[in-house]
């Protein structure tokens, strides 16, 4: 397999073939880019304060009343999502996990409350792991078949954050005294409690003394709504969360599309040339 893979490798018609029909791909990929950066330089830039209801762009530090712990790091977070890929039968899949506190953006002038479910993260990974033995023993309670590869994200308290999204009325701005009627109970949309967030830390460190607080505390409750009249969530465009500010991401989608859109057709281009001049019609 190995010889195989290598001829295959070194034929020219092959990556003249990959050309033809990764080009237009590239081409096309690469006007999506285009239009994801001119979206973000035409949505107007605001603070917390003076933001109207719509697509906004917004940056600030990442701040909550208290924490979860993320299951791979084991690292202090206000959100975290677990992508993991397994192997139940033969059949690879991905499934992510994600949990959150209640979870606010401050920008020095006001906070806004964030529900990062169904973002797209551009943020490093706080945690990799293959490591089959440890994943197994570490992601049994969020994976059902056997763990191959793990991949963890996490928004820190005080972490300079950039939010693309939109700013909307808060469907859970009422608290609803049914569905949260303890401190085990979520949050709104689905926000985790702080005595749930108090159990998973105990469950992560299970040498803690119950008869003391567990440590998951960052400020009062009282100094944050958890039922605000807004909130910044998925809407009808893109919602982006980013370790980068407004202008690197521009310019990194500045230059992908550019790539994307010249390499493209070049490729297109070389491999017909290649393939007709293989086939004598050059």
């Amino acid at each position: 397999m190995v010889r195989l893979l290598i001829w295959l490798l070194s034929q020219p018609l092959l990556w003249a073939w990959l050309g033809v029909t990764l080009g237009p791909y590239s081409f096309w990929r690469g006007f999506l880019l285009l239009q994801r950066k001119r979206l973000i330089m035409d949505t107007p830039r605001s603070t917390v304060r003076a933001a109207a209801l719509g697509r906004v762009q917004i940056s600030g530090k990442a701040v909550g009343p208290y924490t979860l712990v993320a299951p791979l790091s084991h690292s202090d977070c206000l959100y975290y999502r677990l992508v993991i890929e397994s192997n139940p039968q033969g059949d690879l899949r991905k499934s992510i996990q994600e949990l959150c506190a209640p979870f606010f953006l401050d920008d020095g002038t006001g906070t806004v409350m964030i529900y990062p479910q169904g973002s797209e993260l551009q943020l490093p990974p706080s945690s990799e792991r293959s490591d089959y033995d440890k994943l197994a023993l570490v992601l049994t309670r969020y994976s059902e078949g056997a763990p191959e590869f793990a991949q963890e994200y996490c928004i820190k308290p005080g972490d300079s954050i950039f939010v693309l999204g939109t700013l909307r009325e808060n469907p859970w701005a009422k608290k609803d005294p049914i569905a949260e009627c303890s401190e085990l109970s979520r949050i709104g949309p689905g926000f985790v409690g702080e005595g749930e967030a108090d159990l998973l830390r105990r469950e992560a460190y299970p040498y803690l003394d119950p008869k003391l607080p567990a440590g998951a505390t960052l400020a009062s409750a009282e100094q944050f709504d958890f039922h605000p009249p807004v909130i910044v969530m998925q809407g009808d465009g893109p919602f982006v969360i980013s370790s980068d500010s407004q202008s690197e991401l521009v310019a990194r989608l500045n230059l992908k599309s550019l790539l994307y859109i010249w390499a493209g057709p070049a490729a297109a281009l070389w491999g017909l040339w290649k393939i007709l001049s293989h086939a004598g019609l050059l």
